[in-house]
């Protein structure tokens, strides 16, 4: 206990100390992920924020005065003291959320999905489903509301956490309200990037699938082969070319990973410049490329052509990895490796012929194309109506001024 109690104290002295006392609220929000979101709908007045990167001297005072020293001790102690009505998260991968329903069961918790999730993980053993598959073999895994993606998504988390799955579609995707856009697109293929906040030639780190191990200049080579192969197809087919940025123009890596890659065939770069700037370039595209982004999939389910180039697996690691379908289209679903607008292999022949499809698809048979697999993977709900229920359902005020009857 007094080692413990040590090593509390040491944290704390590498973290901001916040002095004033946490205030009552509707909600508590567990990190701040997802508040610029969640905002949107209830007033930050009625939000508190549980940030891991600072500690609360009221909180930390009342868990050593309980000889509690662990970090759910002190999430426990915060919801004590602000007694919310509901307990919030976008860090939907997070394991411990699951247990605090555990520890305060008369509160209310809910996590919503913020990106598409597979088991794979930066250690042996430990991504997001191996973590709850040992997990619920100690203790029983649960939260109130479970908002997800799709169906499929809220199938798979019901499999281990005991909750009520709902299909909510992506909450920044459904708050995104599209731009007119002219007869002729602004940019005509557009690849969304998914280059990492830090440099992947690195060969000694890397990314786990279980036991298998495979470097991160490995497990990122797809996006250079991809952005190769969109460049010769658009340079043969008299198309621009534009790479659509995960990061700021101050991350000059990722303008230098795809100028490397693409060489001198013509392209142009668009960095990321404000939250929307990429659903603002992928809405004003004819052709969205997309390897395995939640932002394909949320394109995809508002009716955009998308070309899913997935396979991120096939393309490090052929032999070793040929069972993996976490980097498939359509995880956790068991689909076919290719498909009308989606392949797992990344080869000039397949890209080729799934641009050469969206080129000339009508509007109707592309809506009649892609509409098995939106409900499943990403729902799309323009201004959030299910969400708004559950938050009124929830007794929380909204930000527009519905009240709940709670």
């Amino acid at each position: 206990m007094i080692v413990g109690l040590i090593r509390r104290i040491q944290r704390l002295s590498t973290r901001k100390i916040v002095w004033s006392r946490p205030r009552r609220q509707p909600v508590l929000l567990i990190d701040p992920s997802g508040v610029d979101i969640l905002t949107q709908f209830v007033a930050i007045e009625d939000i508190e924020i549980l940030d891991f990167e600072e500690t609360n001297i009221w909180i930390f005072i009342r868990t050593i005065l309980r000889m509690q020293l662990s970090t759910s001790a002190y999430v426990v102690a915060y919801i004590e003291m602000i007694q919310p009505k509901v307990v919030m998260t976008f860090i939907d991968n997070d394991v411990n959320f699951y247990k605090l329903k555990n520890l305060c069961p008369k509160t209310k918790f809910v996590a919503i999905q913020n990106g598409i999730r597979a088991n794979y993980s930066g250690y042996p053993s430990l991504g997001f489903f191996d973590q709850l598959s040992i997990a619920i073999k100690g203790e029983k895994l649960s939260a109130d509301h479970f908002c997800a993606f799709g169906d499929a998504a809220a199938a798979q988390i019901s499999q281990f956490v005991q909750c009520d799955p709902i299909s909510i579609g992506s909450l920044k995707n459904n708050l995104f309200v599209s731009p007119e856009i002219t007869e002729t697109a602004s940019y005509e293929v557009v690849l969304i990037s998914q280059y990492p906040p830090f440099p992947v030639d690195d060969v000694s780190r890397g990314i786990y699938f279980g036991e298998d191990f495979i470097s991160l200049t490995d497990f990122y080579r797809i996006e250079s082969i991809v952005a190769k192969l969109v460049a010769q197809y658009c340079a043969s087919n008299s198309l621009s070319f534009t790479v659509c940025g995960k990061r700021d123009n101050t991350k000059a890596d990722e303008f230098k990973f795809f100028e490397e890659s693409i060489g001198s065939l013509p392209w142009s770069f668009k960095p990321r410049t404000s939250t929307y700037s990429t659903y603002e370039i992928a809405n004003a595209a004819k052709i969205v490329v997309s390897i395995d982004s939640t932002v394909g999939q949320e394109f995809l389910a508002r009716g955009k052509r998308v070309a899913l180039m997935s396979g991120r697996t096939q393309s490090a690691d052929p032999v070793g990895l040929a069972q993996v379908r976490d980097t498939n289209f359509g995880y956790p679903l068991d689909l076919s490796p290719t498909g009308k607008f989606w392949t797992n292999q990344a080869t000039a022949t397949e890209l080729a012929r799934i641009l050469d499809y969206l080129e000339v698809v009508t509007d109707e048979e592309w809506a009649t194309e892609i509409a098995p697999y939106n409900e499943s993977l990403m729902a799309y709900q323009p201004g959030n109506p299910v969400f708004k229920e559950l938050l009124l359902e929830l007794g929380l005020t909204l930000i527009d001024g519905v009240k709940s009857d709670a």
